[in-house]
């Protein structure tokens, strides 16, 4: 008989897992709305505002910029957040300013006036830049002030950017590649100011039975932003009544008050006049004080 011995050796299969801290991995983003209105900043004036957005995202991909912060005219440590910049027509300029600025006296960017960005050195990559302003802010912030753009204009593309720039308002400043966003400039609202104060159409003193038909004109400037369909009603209605058995249809450059006419850009005049209608009359005076309702459409 021949004896054999096996043997069993169990195996013991590891598995082995190393846990490694996830990288930053940041996308920076900016939105500027279209609702442009007078800026907040005086100095220099002539400046819009908008408001807007900026963002950034963890999208799970690390070190999209690359290399380390670069703070302008080796002024570190420096500021970073995002901006405006504007392209102007003037030789292709940009005019930067920190997001959400209300105080030009302080430098060129508005450095010192924005609760928008955070102080970096030029030992920190990118991302460790944006997780800075992310434990600052969060991952956007939203501002009524955000962007600021010159009116008159003067502005050929409407940008924002996150950008460095120098806490002291040096002239300096440096944009985040690829972290740009730009657009047609928004439109300022459209605005139509009539001059001369209170309209006063007189008529005089009529005969009864020679009263239809009778009118007067009164003539102002009015000046537009830009060419506007506009309307101009009476808050009591047209015609008016006159009292003594008159009315008036009150018109504004032909058209009676109500219906729409066109206002060309810039300076022009706008005739108001009243027309007089018998319904009626009887001898006495007459008068009436109607408010006209401009809308701009």
């Amino acid at each position: 008989m021949t004896l054999s011995h096996s043997f069993c050796r169990p195996l013991l299969a590891l598995a082995l897992w190393a846990v490694i801290p996830a990288a930053n991995a940041y996308l920076l983003s900016t939105h500027a709305n279209n609702d442009p209105r007078p800026s907040p900043i005086t100095n220099p004036s002539g400046l819009l505002v908008v408001s807007g957005t900026a963002t950034a995202t963890d999208n799970g991909v690390p070190n999209q910029y690359p290399g380390k912060v670069l703070c302008p005219g080796a002024t570190a440590p420096c500021k970073f957040g995002p901006v405006s910049s504007p392209i102007l027509h003037t030789s292709y300029y940009r005019l930067v300013s920190a997001m959400n600025c209300t105080n030009w006296s302080d430098g060129f960017y508005c450095a010192n006036n924005n609760d928008t960005s955070v102080t970096v050195t030029t030992n920190m990559t990118w991302d460790q830049a944006i997780s800075a302003w992310r434990a600052r802010f969060g991952n956007s912030v939203s501002r009524y002030n955000a962007f600021i753009f010159p009116g008159g204009g003067m502005t050929l593309r409407m940008c924002t950017s996150w950008a460095t720039f120098a806490s002291n308002g040096a002239s300096n400043r440096y944009f985040v590649p690829g972290a740009d966003s730009c657009g047609p400039p928004p439109i300022p609202p459209n605005q139509c100011n009539v001059s001369g104060g209170t309209v006063m159409l007189d008529h005089g003193t009529l005969k009864v039975g020679e009263i239809t038909g009778k009118k007067v004109e009164v003539t102002r400037q009015v000046k537009c932003t830009r060419e506007a369909s506009v309307t101009y009603t009476v808050a009591s209605g047209n015609p008016v009544n006159l009292g003594n058995g008159i009315r008036s249809t009150l018109s504004v450059n032909g058209v009676n008050a109500g219906q729409t006419i066109k206002l060309p850009g810039g300076t022009s005049n706008l005739k108001i006049a009243s027309t007089l209608t018998d319904q009626g009359a009887v001898a006495g005076p007459f008068s009436k004080t109607v408010v006209l309702i401009q809308n701009i459409l």
